[in-house]
């Protein structure tokens, strides 16, 4: 035991150090953490159904007639544990709100009347993923990988709506909401253009067939990244998504279709 001890010590130091100084894929960091802005395009549609309401879809630009763009923050972290293995953190928030309203005065059998009535709808949506990546090194510039993980997305979709016509008028409220957790699959790709210059590609999907909550959700994502120095650097890239989820309560069923697609930039920090 006593010169076991400090032959196992000698071991672990030798492999340490061969760990730390090991050559990885040039496409790949030891570790990156990136902060910027999404800015996409949205459709977003969304329905409730209800004792009280009969449920339709409710276009934000159609029916509410708001812009559709919409600036979202951006955060992910990326880490390389085993020179081809590693784990991601990313995730971000959306949450719009719109609403509009109609009033006019009319007359009808020798009778005044007035009318208004208005319709508001509001949409919230928080996602959140890991996943633990595998990558491989086909070429000195390329890697490939595949990943698998879990996503958490909270979902939740109000409508009011009412019209009144003198002294008599009816209001109804649609609300659904639901949280879950679904597996995750990405499948990447990295390509060194030089020290300073990569290129990558990335997809995810993630799908919920049962629960309060179900759907899926898609991601592609092509980008461009330069390191004006050693750790310190820019992305840009440009991602398309399609959401679909649907959300059942005891006594509602809420729907949301999002559609979103646009250019991020970011600032990317790497060790």
């Amino acid at each position: 035991m006593r010169h076991t001890l400090p032959w196992l010590a000698a071991v672990a130091t030798c492999t340490f150090a061969q760990v730390a100084t090991a050559e990885i894929p040039e496409a790949l960091d030891r570790a990156s953490a990136s902060f910027g802005v999404f800015y996409p395009t949205v459709d977003a549609r969304i329905s409730a159904n209800g004792p009280a309401v009969a449920g339709n879809d409710l276009s934000f630009e159609r029916d509410l007639g708001i812009d559709n763009t919409r600036a979202l923050t951006n955060v992910r972290l990326e880490l390389l544990i085993l020179d081809s293995q590693g784990f991601s953190i990313g995730g971000y928030q959306y949450s719009k709100g719109a609403g509009t309203s109609i009033a006019r005065d009319f007359e009808f059998g020798g009778d005044a009347y007035h009318a208004s009535a208005f319709v508001k709808a509001r949409l919230r949506l928080q996602t959140y993923n890991a996943a633990w990546h595998w990558w491989f090194s086909p070429t000195v510039e390329d890697v490939v990988g595949i990943g698998l993980g879990a996503a958490y997305y909270d979902l939740k979709g109000t409508i009011d709506g009412g019209i009144s016509v003198n002294d008599q008028s009816l209001t109804a409220h649609g609300e659904a909401g639901a949280s879950a957790v679904a597996p995750l699959l990405t499948l990447g790709w990295r390509h060194a253009f030089s020290p300073n210059w990569r290129g990558y590609a990335d997809f995810s999907g993630i799908r919920k067939p049962s629960g309060t909550l179900t759907g899926h959700l898609l991601n592609g994502t092509l980008g461009m990244e330069y390191y004006l120095w050693r750790n310190l650097g820019f992305a840009l890239e440009y991602s398309a998504n399609n959401l679909d989820l649907k959300a059942e309560k005891a006594s509602w069923e809420g729907r949301a279709r999002i559609h979103f697609y646009g250019p991020s930039a970011f600032v990317r920090l790497r060790w």
